[in-house]
């Protein structure tokens, strides 16, 4: 019986070493993952590669099935559209301008004199109105007209369309950030059931009614649960600032 014993031990410390060098090779490739982060954050931020930057562990205080829809705003991209579509109409009232009579007024004034700019002579002015049309100037003005409404229909065209676009990605995000809180709340329910199943394994294995290798085997479904709710509070921290950008958060 001893000696079956000092077997077990000897088996469950090799199983648990086999454990720990698998975590630490996963440990290595994690790191490698977050120095690649880094770097990746200081290209988008325009930061030379001698920047201090620091991961946080944000991930924790995710929205824990928090469903509100963000603040919405005025997305830049549909902003400028609609300024287009101004300056187009703009374009069509100065096409129509062109086409009306121009008045100008003018005037003139002038001295005479041979004894000197102080002394008496003789002067006159003159101050008029003048009206210019071109009522038949080859049809160009009724042409100009025709190309200023073609450029304010298609200004029209552009801003409708990415209007439509938005409400179509604002949709998407929304469904995508209701999926992620469905998946995090998933999550937690399967961590917990974890955290109970590892509890049960341990005093299992405790009383000698279990081996190492279910006690690991426990161990490595919680480590996955864990994993699995951090993935899911990544997603939802992603889709919730994707359904901001949708609505134009960023832009203000």
């Amino acid at each position: 019986m001893r000696d079956a014993a000092v077997r077990r031990d000897g088996l469950d410390a090799r199983l648990a070493r086999l454990r720990v060098a698998r975590l630490a090779a996963q440990q290595v490739v994690a790191a490698a993952d977050a120095d690649n982060a880094l770097a990746a954050l200081r290209v988008l931020l325009a930061l030379p590669d001698s920047a201090p930057l620091q991961l946080a562990d944000s991930l924790a205080e995710a929205a824990h099935g928090d469903s509100a829809l963000p603040a919405s705003g005025r997305r830049g991209d549909l902003a400028a559209l609609e300024q287009g579509v101004q300056a187009a109409d703009l374009g069509v009232r100065a096409a129509w301008a062109a086409n009306l009579p121009s008045v100008a007024v003018f005037g003139n004034l002038a001295q005479h004199s041979h004894l000197g700019p102080l002394n008496g002579g003789s002067g006159d002015w003159t101050v008029g109105v003048g009206l210019a049309w071109r009522p038949f100037a080859g049809l160009a003005g009724v042409g100009a007209i025709q190309r200023a409404r073609a450029e304010r229909d298609a200004a029209e065209a552009r801003r409708d369309a990415a209007a439509r676009q938005a409400r179509l990605e604002v949709a998407q995000s929304g469904r995508m950030h209701e999926a992620a809180l469905r998946r995090m709340a998933v999550a937690q329910d399967a961590q917990r059931e974890a955290l109970v199943a590892l509890d049960q394994a341990k005093l299992r294995y405790r009383t000698g009614a279990a081996t190492i290798s279910e006690l690991l085997d426990v161990q490595s479904a919680l480590t996955d649960a864990e994993l699995d709710l951090l993935a899911a509070r990544h997603d939802v921290l992603v889709a919730a600032a994707c359904l901001d950008f949708a609505n134009g958060v960023f832009d203000q």
